[in-house]
């Protein structure tokens, strides 16, 4: 079982480039503040003091350099570890820091200048000894070395959200395509039975041409509705097509009953649709006004462009109208299918007509050259 700290410890280092850049920022910023305050303070020998400066900087830059490669190494622990390792390198830093800073201004290349004034001041620091002078310094030091540490945290946890907000939404992403695709590919197992069935009463009554061209129909439907991409839209024109193929399969169960109406307005015809959006429409047309049908039954599928929507209106004058107030497995399929691709800017709205027979309409938003 996950641990509750495991958001804490996702592992992200802070690009190197990132962080050297870092480094030198934090640098100059020390070197041009501390030089600006010696100018304006107007300190002895501010200027003789220029090199020495930029000496123990280098310095500075190194030490914090291998202060980020031990913090790097430790992205794998928790928030929580990777803050102590902060507190007790930045405090190892900066003594080592303090140290050469102590020896470039005293031992190496002392100013006498520097010297003077702190003997002038009656500064006792000197006279305690290097070690109690390097500790003392080392205690300012530390906050400049924990103020970049903090700074490095800041980047690295700020970056494993960032990271975890992507996998969380290329997750996201991934469980919704595999939803589009499962909904596309819920091929209605009682059409291939039935449509088996007539092929097979078909060749049983010596009709084999129009067997043959029963499957030929069955063949081109299947490589169309499943050769394509699932998530991609297809122009309404190309869904009416594959729907007209559809219908004349089922003609052939329903040669007397069913009157297939077309009413597709050209402004419409070149939007984009999910593919096989129309499909658990018309296979409910079949099913509920059809087949139970004793007489004619008409199924009209319409098409226009209102305003920013493209509305498009599946609508059958049977008596069925079992599938009422949306509550089929082909309705919810289509709702399903607009939500994950549209959100709630789609709409299904199903249920009988005052007339009889059943509409099932489409209000999607408008789009052309997107599929």
């Amino acid at each position: 079982m996950p641990s509750a700290n495991n958001s804490e410890s996702a592992p992200f280092t802070v690009p190197p480039r990132i962080a050297f850049l870092s480094i030198i920022g934090f640098w100059i910023f020390y070197y041009v503040s501390i030089t600006l305050r010696s100018w304006i303070m107007d300190y002895p020998g501010a200027w003789l003091m220029l090199d020495n400066r930029a000496w123990v900087s280098l310095f500075g830059v190194g030490f914090t350099y291998i202060l980020y490669r031990v913090l790097r190494a430790f992205c794998h622990h928790t928030l929580r570890v990777r803050v102590v390792a902060a507190f007790l390198f930045s405090a190892i830093t900066a003594t080592a820091y303090s140290t050469i800073n102590y020896l470039s201004f005293y031992v190496v290349d002392p100013k006498p200048a520097e010297v003077e004034r702190m003997a002038a001041a009656g500064d006792e620091r000197k006279q305690d000894g290097p070690a109690h002078l390097i500790a003392e310094n080392a205690i300012s030091w530390y906050f400049f070395f924990l103020s970049w540490s903090v700074f490095y945290l800041a980047l690295s946890y700020a970056g494993a959200v960032r990271a975890s907000e992507r996998e969380t939404a290329r997750l996201r992403a991934a469980t919704q395509t595999a939803e589009i695709r499962a909904l596309r590919y819920q091929v209605n197992p009682h059409f291939l039975f039935n449509t088996l069935n007539s092929i097979s009463s078909l060749v049983m009554s010596g009709k084999r041409e129009d067997a043959e061209a029963m499957i030929l129909n069955l063949s081109t439907f299947f490589r169309t509705s499943l050769a394509a991409e699932p998530t991609e839209d297809v122009p309404l024109a190309d869904e009416i097509a594959v729907q007209k193929l559809y219908l004349e399969i089922e003609a052939v169960r329903f040669p007397e009953r069913l009157r297939p109406v077309f009413e597709i307005d050209p402004a419409a015809a070149n939007a984009c649709v999910p593919g096989l959006i129309l499909q658990p429409l018309i296979e409910n047309a079949i099913k509920y006004g059809v087949a139970p049908a004793r007489r004619p039954v008409q199924i009209c599928v319409s098409a226009e462009v209102v305003g920013e929507r493209l509305v498009v209106t599946v609508s059958d004058d049977g008596d069925g109208a079992k599938a009422a107030n949306g509550t089929g497995v082909g309705l919810r399929n289509v709702r399903d299918r607009l939500i994950a691709r549209f959100g709630e800017v789609a709409t299904l709205t199903a249920g009988k007509r005052p007339d009889g027979g059943f509409a099932a309409t489409l209000r999607l938003p408008l789009v052309y050259n997107g599929c």
